[in-house]
């Protein structure tokens, strides 16, 4: 479980200070598809930010398998970051001159899971095309690659910011599709945070933010 306590996050200070997530609280199990949906200037990145070790909170707690990562140091989250987080953005953020494979395979090393990658990328359906370099594919198949690559360190938390804004929405309900599978091992968290209330009945588990603050916040399947 990751529980997030009492968690504060402030930007500035005196006249300028912007308070983007204030004194939220909320719960995420393993198993769970969990969408985190708010407009623009909602926090919902910021969110994200502080459950991927990406930024520090003001005040708060973000318990992460019995640890508190607020309290860790720049090496540990480093660690973290590293071990135990997977990262799907928007864009994918690929090498051009690596292979599909070769792409995947710098997130296995990382944990030692290199036997893994070619498992990734057929779990994304992209098993025919290891071989060929980014700029040969289509977005869709390169949100596949980032996935693929996301997952294969063997995450405990696989968070996802707007990982299907770049595409059609075709394409992007096959990505949905794809992370909603992921999703269903006990032993990892998928967290898609995103402005489009349209994959909310995919969800397991759908927090809505407004102004830093949990509006609501429901277990929508057993």
């Amino acid at each position: 479980m990751i529980e997030i306590k009492n968690l504060v996050k402030k930007y500035g200070s005196g006249d300028n200070e912007i308070t983007a997530l204030n004194d939220v609280s909320l719960k995420i199990n393993p198993g769970e598809f969990t969408v985190i949906l708010g407009p623009s200037g909602s926090g919902k990145s910021t969110m994200l930010n502080m459950l991927g070790g990406m930024d520090r909170p003001t005040k708060g707690g973000i318990i992460v398998e019995g640890e508190d990562i607020a309290g860790f140091s720049d090496r540990q989250l480093t660690d973290y970051r590293r071990t135990r987080v997977g990262f799907v953005f928007q864009f994918y953020n690929l090498v051009e001159n690596l292979t599909v494979y070769e792409n995947v395979g710098i997130a296995a090393k990382l944990n030692n899971n290199i036997d893994k990658v070619a498992e990734c990328i057929k779990d994304v359906g992209l098993e025919k095309r290891m071989k060929n370099f980014p700029n040969q594919l289509s977005g869709g198949e390169m949100q596949r690659v980032a996935i693929a690559r996301a997952v294969a360190k063997s995450p405990k938390l696989l968070l996802c910011d707007e990982p299907t804004g770049a595409l059609d929405v075709a394409t992007g309900n096959k990505i949905f599709d794809i992370l909603k599978r992921y999703s269903q091992s006990d032993d990892t968290a998928v967290v898609v945070v995103t402005h489009n209330p349209d994959i909310v009945y995919m969800a397991d588990h759908v927090i809505r933010l407004s102004d830093g603050k949990v509006i609501s916040d429901e277990i929508t399947h057993s």
